[in-house]
């Protein structure tokens, strides 16, 4: 089921869309750095710097490809999200913090697990960003457009509806190793559901590649 646009003005004296907050929107999904017990690695910490630097190189491309001003809509969670919101506060590209969770409830699922250097990461982002730019989902977000009880599917289908919202054009930049999560909800029903909504699915970013 395709979203429904907004009604909006051509553009402005600069060229940009005019009644959109942004004239680009890019949606991350990214593997969260792995438990300390997890036995097949997907994303262990030893690959924290090339995941790094591999975001930012496609965070860039995307940027200078892409329409400006740019946005970042990401999650939290340690490993990619995290990553994500970093390199963007990096090159000045402004994010939006969506939390499948309340705050505390989604720390102790989404970020605990990886240490508390993530858990420092994370409250210096919520804090950095303000009230203003974090959101926990509602009850009824997520669930207009699928019906399903799960959390994370139901945060994805949120987050794509406020890709959506920001800007004309938008893009999913996903770091993946291209298979099937560990449940509902993961990097790859993201990947998945977002060219239905209207979302252009970039090259994804190989967790495989990073992990030499």
């Amino acid at each position: 089921m395709a979203l429904s646009e907004p009604v909006r003005d051509e553009a402005d004296a600069t060229g940009a869309p005019t009644g959109w907050e942004f004239a680009q929107s890019v949606l991350f999904t990214g593997h969260m750095i792995d438990a300390a017990d997890r036995m097949a690695p997907r994303f262990p910490p030893r690959a924290e710097a090339a995941a790094r630097t591999a975001i930012r190189e496609s965070v860039l491309r995307l940027r200078d490809a892409g329409a400006i001003p740019m946005v970042g809509v990401a999650g939290g969670a340690s490993g990619g999200d995290l990553l994500f919101h970093e390199v963007c506060a990096e090159l000045a590209v402004a994010t939006r913090l969506r939390l499948a969770l309340p705050v505390e409830e989604f720390i102790a699922r989404s970020v605990a697990p990886a240490g508390e250097s993530w858990v420092q990461r994370f409250r210096t982002l919520m804090k950095r960003l303000g009230p203003e730019n974090v959101r926990v989902m509602g009850e009824n977000d997520g669930r207009r457009y699928a019906a399903t009880d799960n959390v994370w599917s139901r945060a994805n289908l949120w987050m794509v509806e406020e890709a959506v919202a920001l800007a004309p054009q938008r893009t999913l930049l996903a770091l993946w190793d291209g298979k099937g999560g560990d449940g509902p909800g993961g990097t790859e029903h993201l990947v998945s559901v977002a060219p239905s909504y209207g979302i252009r699915v970039a090259p994804p970013i190989p967790m495989q590649s990073l992990l030499g």
